[in-house]
Order: structure tokens, then C-alpha cells, then sequence
């Protein structure tokens, strides 16, 4: 037997005695091994994916003790800081916002620290189209938007006034707060759009020659659950008493925490509804503070969001991430409504371009829009710049981006005219408010009116008003 291995038992009552030669113990390597710093044998490699991809960076070290890691990312260029992981491996999900961001890791243990070689995450485009489901074409009705800036919950969809009205309307706007789906993070509340999506489908059960398609609006802003306002630090409180609000709290839109967690919303409800049949668009309202709209910001509200740290090229940056905030909806385009940004149309403009090119590029189809329509927003009113930009596109894009506008307020007393506007500039739907209190929007209208208008985005005909 080989004495190295040599194992004696030897009874003694009731007891085993185990006598184990010494050279038969724990190897000594083992018990004496000396501490060595880090080093990195294999690096991590710049990678380029498509939107709503993960990119995967890892690294081989060697080290004792074991070595630990912390990854880091830059997103200027410049100072790094930590991110969530510490493992050999990294997974980052390819967002606008994290193009052309450095990643590299820190090897260490009691002994010493290494850094890896900074690589860079890229954006390539989708080689694979997903097939998107019709847009809406012809009128839609708005829906109530009645104590958004409460974050009342809506209640569901009520298709009274379509009904009324049909065969007038294409669409229906289903309204949610953002802090009813989502009441605590990562926790989700469906019940209230699952039910109005079902009755929307029933509804066109029972009228199958004027079905209605659904575009979803979500509402931040005031209306974003609590948690999120506190992502980033306090909420901002807005005073009741100022001209443009009715007073509230608005979390830190503008910063990564807040972001993150409206993209996740995002992923969660393309998950569940983006190959749901009657929902056909869902509208943009990223980086908003004021009502759904991204770009529209109260005079009031800047000064309070600059104590916080909001800049014009932080709204930028957050604007430009909105296309990857919905890039899980492949099968639905999204409504993405534009205005110039605090009188900056450069910034509108390249926002704008980025639309246009977006499912082209791998990302959502993205629709043109604008939420003020009326008989002069395209002369003299302060969205003017907006539609010269969108006939620019238009005729840049061989006249198929698809465009869709929302009336600027409840008196039809100039819709025909709008209605008019919109043709000339290509849209396929417009919404139309419903009555709101001293207006009484499209409800008295005449059915046979609607139809016209409806008939006029169809055709790209002008009505006769």
C-alpha cells in the first residue's frame, strides 16, 4: 500500500478511530499557496448588436484569493462609474441611449487590482423587418383625459360616443396612468386595459363593417407612480397656483433611474399586448412633465426641474432615448407627438429625422405627429416649424412616413378647417376631443360630417367645409 494514502481504522468499543498519515491531509498547496495579484488573460471585446438586444462583455483573470469584478461604464467619454454586476460577465441591453458607451472592468483581490481595456458598445441596424400591424387610418376619438395631473386611474374605455357616431370613427385612444399599471416597481396592473381592450374587441363583434383599432396613451409625469417620482432624488413639487398647472409632483424624468424604469414599463407592456390584434399604435410620452406630450414643458416647471439638474440637452438626450424606450414594440408603431423644444426646432428636427428612419434603422415604426392641430398650426402657430419639418420628411422619405395629428382643443367650430390642414399635410388619422366641460367636441357634430372627414384622410381629398 502506498504509505501516502495509507488509511488505518481501529476499533475500540463502540469508537472508530481514522488515522491518517500526515502526508495524506489537505495538499499543501492548498494551506501555503501565496497570494497573487489579478491579471487579466483574456479582455473584454467591443461588440455591436440591434436595438432591444443584449450585448455581452466578459473577461478571464487569474488572481488569489479569487479575484472579484467590478464592471463600469462611460457614457461621454470620460468618468466612469460602477454598474450593478459583479461577475466575469456583462450584459447590457443595446438602448439609443447606451450607443457608443465604454465598458471595462476592475480585477481585484487582497493583493492588488488590474483594469481592463475599455471597449465600446455600438448599434448596428436590424437586418429583420417584423411585419407591424395596419395604422389607424381616418378619425379617432381622443378619449377623456379628465385629472391626469392627480393620476386618477382611468377608468375603462367608454365607447358611448363611437357608438353614437359610427361609422365616423377608425380608432379609439385608450388612456392609463402610468401609476395604475404599474403601482409598485416590477409589480404590474393589467385589469383596467385588459378589460377595455376586450371591450373594444366585442365592440367590433357587434360592428364588423366599422370596426375600431386602439392607440394606448400612457401618462407620467404627474400621473407616474409614486416610487418613480423617487428614483432619482425628491420629487419636484409644482405650486398649484401657477398658470399652465394644476399642482402636483413630478419625479426627475430626465434622469437614468426614472428612464429606466419607464423603458421597463415598456418592455412589460409589449410583452403582454404587442401581437394583441385590436391594439394598432401606442403614443410616445417619454420625458414627459406636463401632459403626454415629450416635448411640451411648462414655463413654469423649468426653473424648479433646473435646481435638480434638468438642461435642454438633458431633454434632448432623454429625447432621443424615447425610441429605444419602445423598441420591444415590433409589431406596433408608435405615435410620436413633436413640437419645437423651448422655441428650438433644430432639436424637433433631428428628433424628427430619427423617426422617420426608425424602422428602417431596426427600431419602431415611428408616426410623425402633433398634438395642436387647428386651421393655423401650420402658419402662424408655434408648432409652424413642426409641420414645414414634416412635409420636408415626407417628401425626403418618397411619401410614405406615416403622419397623424390630434386637434389643439374641443371646439369644432374648427375642425373642418383643421381637417383640411391635416390632408394637406399627409396625415392618416386625427383625434378628436370628445365634450369637455364648456365644449362639446365631436359629440354634436353630425354623424354624416364625421364620415366626410374620415373619408377625407382616406382619400387625401380635401373636405368641403
Amino acid at each position: 500500500m502506498n504509505r501516502k494514502h495509507a488509511l488505518m481504522v481501529i476499533a475500540a468499543g463502540t469508537s472508530a478511530v481514522a488515522l491518517l498519515t500526515a502526508s495524506s491531509a489537505l495538499p499543501a498547496s492548498a494551506a501555503t499557496r501565496t497570494p497573487t495579484s489579478p491579471a487579466i488573460t483574456a479582455q473584454p471585446h467591443a461588440t455591436a448588436v440591434t436595438l432591444a438586444t443584449v450585448a455581452h462583455f466578459k473577461v478571464k483573470a487569474t488572481g488569489y484569493p479569487t479575484p472579484v469584478y467590478q464592471w463600469q461604464v462611460s457614457t461621454d467619454g470620460g468618468a466612469f462609474g460602477d454598474v450593478g454586476t459583479s461577475t466575469s460577465k456583462l450584459g447590457v441591453t443595446a438602448t439609443t441611449a447606451t450607443d457608443g458607451n465604454l465598458y471595462r472592468v476592475v480585477v481585484s483581490n487582497a493583493s492588488g487590482s488590474v483594469t481592463s481595456q475599455s471597449v465600446t458598445l455600438g448599434i448596428k441596424p436590424s437586418s429583420k423587418k417584423s411585419k407591424v400591424k395596419t395604422l389607424i387610418v381616418g378619425l379617432v376619438d381622443k378619449g377623456s383625459e379628465a385629472q391626469y395631473h392627480q393620476g386618477v386611474p382611468y377608468p375603462v374605455v367608454d365607447l358611448t360616443d363611437v357608438a353614437n357616431q359610427s361609422p365616423a370613427f377608425a380608432g379609439i385612444v385608450v388612456n392609463q396612468t402610468w401609476s395604475q399599471l404599474e403601482p409598485s416597481q416590477g409589480q404590474f396592473d393589467f385589469s383596467t386595459l385588459d378589460a377595455s381592450l376586450a371591450a373594444v374587441s366585442a365592440y367590433n363583434t357587434q360592428h364588423p363593417d366599422a370596426p375600431l383599432a386602439v392607440r394606448l396613451r400612457v401618462f407620467a409625469a404627474y400621473a407616474a407612480p409614486q416610487w418613480a417620482k423617487t428614483l432619482d432624488g425628491p420629487p419636484i413639487t409644482v405650486p398649484a397656483n401657477l398658470p399652465s398647472n394644476t399642482g402636483g409632483t413630478l419625479g426627475q424624468w430626465w434622469k437614468p433611474d426614472y428612464r429606466s424604469a419607464w423603458a421597463g414599463l415598456q418592455q412589460a407592456l409589449a410583452t403582454r399586448y404587442d401581437t394583441n390584434p385590436v391594439l394598432h399604435e401606442v403614443a410616445v410620452s417619454s420625458c414627459s412633465s406636463l401632459t403626454a406630450e415629450p416635448f411640451v414643458i411648462g414655463g413654469e416647471v423649468v426653473p424648479l426641474a433646473e435646481a435638480d439638474g434638468w438642461t435642454p440637452s438633458a431633454q434632448q438626450a432623454c429625447l432621443d432615448g424615447a425610441l429605444s424606450d419602445y423598441s420591444p414594440w415590433t409589431h406596433t408603431a408608435i405615435y410620436y407627438p413633436m413640437n419645437p423644444l423651448a422655441g428650438n426646432q433644430t432639436i424637433t428636427d433631428e428628433v424628427m429625422q430619427r423617426c422617420t428612419t426608425s424602422h428602417a434603422a431596426g427600431g419602431p415604426t415611428c408616426i410623425l405627429a402633433n398634438n395642436a392641430l387647428s386651421p393655423v398650426s401650420a402658419t402662424t402657430g408655434g408648432s409652424a416649424p413642426t409641420y414645414a419639418e414634416i412635409n420636408l420628411l415626407w417628401g425626403a422619405n418618397d411619401s410614405t412616413g406615416p403622419i397623424a395629428f390630434q386637434m389643439d382643443g374641443p371646439d369644432n367650430a374648427t375642425y373642418c378647417a383643421a381637417i383640411g390642414v391635416a390632408v394637406s399635410y399627409h396625415a392618416q388619422s386625427v383625434e378628436l376631443w370628445p365634450a369637455s366641460p364648456g365644449q362639446p367636441g365631436f359629440t354634436t357634430v353630425p354623424t354624416s360630417t364625421l364620415v366626410a372627414w374620415s373619408d377625407a384622410l382616406r382619400t387625401g381629398t380635401a373636405p368641403t367645409c
